[in-house]
């Protein structure tokens, strides 16, 4: 895929003027590290580091032999044993489950999350193409009060869950009560394979000792690293694409180096999610057209480092399900397919990135198929060019029983797709929305998760006792 990536808005001079800029940046300023042992393992592999301040700088040098040490392709895994590899030639998703709004279908308004619309979110994931693995926000329900919210809505999540993990641990008590799952999920065996865990960057430029300590628990784990790089343009970042693009890329490289500096080989995901400040109220507006563009750079410069590379596949600015939703889920999917990316991340999101509902996460799959075929372009090759056909049939002729519309007329030569009305208004008048909800009860109905007896009982065992320690 990345090899025959069709939307690119770099020229390789830009992809090289960024990546020059940013080595310039961290050899001559660096960025700071609030963590005292990434500090001194950062001044033992090279590094000069300024300790009062707590800023690493790396030579040029130093930074192309940490790079070098990038896998370019790495593999997980899940529960099943079934695998998938991440920098391939195949496309893979990620869905998310909760979020701090749930659009609700019959309202068509944003409410609190439930642990039945994580159940619900959860089935529908687990089913949809490409989607091989499933982040869940660290977010309460309103049908837990207290203490163990969230920690209930985790294990309704994990008992339907059987795709790779994605941890977005906020604490080091989030990410040890993942080592203890991840022990009940292994068996006892080795979880390396079974999650990526995100570690998260302040911007401007800063790897708080949270973080840190986040990042240096994952690596000695093996997990592979997703970085969470959120600059915004005009309030953590330079108010210009450019300039919040390059420094979104020094923020990836940031994470990267210092976790080669720990362990050398260790995969690393290029991943950044960029916005821009509405400087009229504050607001962050995290989905706007400008994210077409920053989609398919960053996908481009992390093909440039050689490395695997996500890039978020949906979202819209409002809840609506209406044409401005319409237009920017679109061409956010399209973007993010045709740049060539690894992994496409976000199945499910709307709503500014704090919104999502099971309905977006069946449209945006629909999405997902029309991108691949506008993508996929026109295929010349005989017999699709039709030259028998026309001269079988002739002038004044007609192709209703023609050879080649007989062959392919339940192929993939033209788009079609469940969830989108291709009736041309001879069909029963249901929206999108409607068909995307049919699917989704249909996909709910009857379903038995595919988590083994034994892990559900462990699982339960696990959040019973945790959350009784809690009360």
């Amino acid at each position: 895929m990345n090899h025959n990536r069709i939307y690119c808005v770099l020229t390789d001079a830009q992809i090289a003027q960024i990546r020059e800029a940013a080595l310039t940046h961290i050899e001559r300023h660096g960025f700071v590290v609030q963590h005292e042992d990434l500090l001194a393992r950062a001044r033992a592999r090279g590094a000069q580091v300024d300790e009062p301040q707590g800023r690493v700088r790396l030579s040029r040098a130093l930074c192309a032999e940490l790079m070098s040490q990038v896998p370019p392709r790495y593999t997980i895994g899940n529960i099943l044993g079934e695998t998938w590899e991440i920098g391939g030639p195949r496309q893979y998703g990620c869905a998310i489950v909760t979020d701090p709004w749930i659009i609700d279908y019959k309202t068509r308004e944003p409410r609190r999350p439930c642990r039945e619309d994580i159940r619900r979110n959860t089935i529908v994931a687990e089913q949809l193409d490409p989607v091989v693995t499933i982040s869940r926000m660290d977010y309460p329900v309103t049908d837990v009060a207290g203490p163990t919210s969230s920690l209930r809505a985790l294990e309704t999540h994990l008992l339907h869950h059987t795709r790779h993990y994605l941890v977005m641990a906020a604490s080091l008590e989030s990410f040890d009560q993942w080592m203890g799952i991840a022990d009940i999920l292994a068996r006892g065996g080795d979880p390396r394979r079974l999650i990526t865990a995100a570690v998260a960057l302040g911007s401007p430029l800063v790897l708080n000792r949270l973080n840190g300590d986040l990042l240096i628990r994952a690596v000695e784990k093996g997990f592979a690293i997703a970085p969470t790089v959120c600059p915004m343009s005009g309030s953590t970042a330079p108010y210009s694409m450019a300039g919040t693009l390059l420094q979104s890329h020094i923020e990836v490289l940031m994470i990267v180096l210092m976790a080669q500096i720990l362990r050398p080989g260790h995969a690393v995901e290029y991943v950044s999610g960029l916005s821009v400040t509405d400087l009229r109220n504050g607001n962050d507006l995290y989905y706007t057209m400008d994210k077409v563009l920053w989609k398919s750079a960053a996908v481009q410069l992390g093909l440039a480092e050689n490395m695997p590379v996500g890039a978020e596949c949906g979202g819209t600015l409002t809840h609506r399900y209406d044409q401005q939703a319409g237009a920017e889920g679109m061409l956010f999917m399209l973007a993010a397919h045709a740049s060539g990316a690894h992994l496409l991340a976000g199945f499910g999101s709307c709503h500014n990135a704090v919104g999502m509902s099971a309905e977006m996460m069946v449209i945006q799959q629909s999405y997902l198929r029309a991108a691949r075929h506008l993508a996929r372009g026109i295929r010349t090759g005989e017999p699709l060019l039709g030259t028998a056909s026309l001269k079988r049939v002739g002038p004044g002729g007609q192709f209703l029983d023609d050879e080649l519309t007989v062959d392919l007329m339940r192929s993939d030569e033209f788009f079609r797709d469940d969830v989108f009305d291709l009736s041309g208004g001879h069909g029963d008048g249901k929206s999108m929305l409607e068909r995307a909800h049919e699917r989704v009860e249909q996909l709910v109905a009857g379903y038995r998760s595919r988590v083994p007896g034994d892990i559900q009982e462990g699982l339960q065992r696990y959040f019973k006792d945790i959350c009784k320690r809690l009360l």
